[in-house]
């Protein structure tokens, strides 16, 4: 690139599964490093790294949040061209790849996958390669997911057990008979189940069922579990397909009558209400995720104008008596507050920040080669049916998680540079004109979690 040519504002986008990270790809700080230097050398002026840590490229668009943020900035024109290592870094899913590419032709960004040049849109060899590469990694990741699931299938329709005993339902558990194992019902808790359903038939109230079952037994018994008893055909004996997978705590009648008394309990959704922060407030008390719920009142008698407010609230306290913060917070109220004190709140996350945990950059017990090769074994082991489902699944998530351990992000490697630029601006004006679904977006676009006191005052902030 000659030196009067216009520079470029380029968007690093770096992922890495924890499965596939050697096999497929590089290091999200190799990633980096590599995209860096090669922006430097063409004179592209970097705006942000966009970084999905333990996200398949197959993975729900929905669930990429790197994604959602590069393409936020993408649409208020940050961005000129977004570079990547390799397109099984960007994608391997043909539709989501051509939902994301229609947002940035219309925005006219466009992207460059740095270690394949013959991979691009701009030639028809291009366009060929980009469309068979896409289509073939597309058809091995559903290949792989088809063949485990027909074993999954098969071991179900056979009656043979794909649980753990920490994975089945309430009133459940695993025993070894005649030297194989079945799903037996519990006896020490099969009288509560039989209670929930007796007390639910009766009385046709989820609350009333819940706080019953809590002073009769002295348990934590929450409205979640409520929910799954009365929505699981585990219940009546059928898993999937097969309808005497386990044995039954019901009777088909007693089952249909259930679901005709929680369709009649089922309310509303009220669509008027946006919730800026649910998810992002967890109770002081308890950690459970406080969740929205609100209230309109009627503030013009004439003209029948309504007022809407929005609250937070813990659900373990309120629905499930098992929490005793009872408070309900103001959306208004955190709203005004972060407004107010925004950039107090983001000093002094980074001063957080930079005390990194000593733990976290401690060497593992065995190297990534030997992790994968683990795990290769074990998909080979399960997929000729020589282990459990049961085996499989716990014995390949500790592998993830050993895995994941040598993928460490630390807060102050991370690029806070656009929240750095929009808190030099007039953002609180800019604020007042957005509307409600644009403040949502905001700051859920910013904030990772707000963590408040049991006075319900905000205390501090994680960024993203």
């Amino acid at each position: 690139m000659s030196e009067n040519e216009k520079m470029l504002r380029c968007a690093i986008y770096i992922r890495v599964s924890t499965a596939e990270q050697s096999i497929h790809g590089k290091s999200l700080q190799a990633q980096q490093e590599y995209l860096e230097d090669y922006a430097k050398q063409n004179n592209m002026k970097i705006i942000g790294v966009y970084a999905d840590e333990g996200q398949t490229a197959r993975k729900e668009l929905k669930k990429r949040k790197a994604i959602h943020a590069l393409l936020r900035d993408v649409e208020n024109g940050k961005v000129d061209i977004i570079l990547f290592w390799k397109m099984d870094r960007w994608f391997r899913n043909v539709s989501d790849f051509y939902k994301v590419q229609d947002i940035l032709d219309s925005h006219n960004v466009t992207w460059r996958a740095v270690a394949e040049p013959n991979m691009n849109l701009d030639s028809r060899d291009g366009r060929l390669n980009l469309n068979i590469m896409l289509s073939i990694g597309q058809n091995e990741v559903d290949t792989t997911s088809e063949r485990i699931r027909f074993t999954v299938n098969n071991m179900i329709n056979n009656g043979r057990i794909v649980w753990g005993n920490k994975n089945l339902p309430l009133g459940y558990k695993i025993e070894e008979i005649d030297g194989e194992k079945k799903i037996v019902k519990d006896e020490s808790v099969a009288s509560i189940v039989s209670e929930v359903y007796d007390f639910f038939m009766l009385h046709q109230n989820k609350k009333a069922t819940v706080v019953h079952i809590q002073d009769m037994f002295g348990i934590e018994f929450s409205y979640s579990q409520l929910r799954t008893m009365l929505s699981s055909e585990f219940y009546i004996g059928k898993y999937r397909n097969n309808s005497n997978y386990c044995p039954a705590y019901l009777s088909l009648e007693q089952w249909e009558k259930i679901q005709s008394i929680s369709r009649r309990n089922i309310k509303k959704e009220r669509s008027n209400r946006v919730y800026f922060f649910s998810s992002l407030i967890h109770c002081p008390l308890c950690g459970q995720k406080l969740v929205g719920t609100g209230c309109s009142s009627i503030i013009n008698r004439k003209t029948g104008e309504k007022r809407t407010y929005c609250y937070y609230r813990c659900n373990r306290a309120q629905t499930d008596n098992i929490c005793s913060y009872r408070h309900r917070i103001s959306q208004n109220l955190i709203e005004d507050y972060l407004l107010q004190n925004l950039e107090a709140l983001f000093d002094r996350f980074c001063l957080k920040s930079v005390s990194v945990n000593k733990k976290d950059a401690r060497k593992p017990a065995r190297s990534r080669e030997k992790i994968e090769r683990e795990m290769e074994r074990l998909n080979m082991m399960f997929q000729k049916e020589r282990i459990t489902w049961d085996y499989y699944n716990e014995q390949y998530e500790l592998l993830e998680e050993e895995l994941r351990s040598l993928i460490v992000i630390r807060k102050e490697d991370r690029d806070f540079s656009h929240i750095t630029r929009l808190l030099q601006t007039d953002f609180r004006a800019m604020y007042q004109s957005l509307d409600v679904k644009s403040r949502q977006a905001f700051w859920r676009g910013m904030i990772e979690r707000i963590y408040i006191d049991e006075n319900s005052k905000i205390v501090s902030v994680d960024f993203l």
